[in-house]
C-alpha cells in the first residue's frame, strides 16, 4: 500500500513538520541550555527530545539523497547521535561529578547545534534540488 504524499495529507504534514522542526532545532538547543542552566538533568532530557526527531528525519535523507546532500545528511546524523550520546553520558553522571556533567552538555550542545546545522543544509538542498 503506497503512502499518500499528496499535499494537506497526514504524510505530507508530518514531514513538513520534522523538516521545520530539524531546522530550527539549533535555535531550540541554544534555547534549552539558556533556560536550564542551573537543572542539568531537565537540559538533558529537552535536549534528548530536541534531538531525537531530527535524527530520525537525517537518515532518509541520507539513504536517498546523492552526493553532497547525502554526505552533509550523514554527517548531521552522526553528530546529531554524538551529541545525543553526550547528552546521556552527561545524565549519568549528573548527581555524582557536577563538573564532568557540565562538560558533557556543553560538548553536547556544541555538537548538537553544529549537526543540526548541518542536517538542515542537507535537508534544504535536498528540498530545493529535488
Amino acid at each position: 500500500m503506497p503512502i499518500d504524499l499528496a499535499p494537506g495529507s497526514m504524510a505530507a504534514v508530518i514531514i513538513r513538520v520534522l523538516f521545520w522542526w530539524t531546522v530550527f532545532s539549533p535555535a531550540a538547543l541554544l534555547a534549552v541550555a539558556a533556560l536550564c542552566g542551573r537543572r542539568p538533568r531537565l537540559g538533558g532530557a529537552l535536549t534528548i527530545v530536541v534531538l531525537a526527531p531530527p535524527l530520525v528525519t537525517l537518515l532518509p535523507v541520507a539513504v536517498m539523497s546523492g552526493g553532497l546532500k547525502a554526505i552533509a545528511a550523514v554527517g548531521g546524523a552522526a553528530a546529531l547521535a554524538a551529541a545525543l550520546v553526550l547528552t546521556v553520558l552527561g545524565l549519568v553522571t549528573a548527581r555524582r561529578d557536577a563538573g564532568r556533567s557540565g562538560r558533557y552538555a556543553t560538548a553536547a550542545l556544541l555538537t548538537g547545534v553544529a549537526g543540526a546545522i548541518v542536517g538542515s543544509f542537507a535537508l534544504v538542498g535536498t528540498l530545493i534540488f529535488s
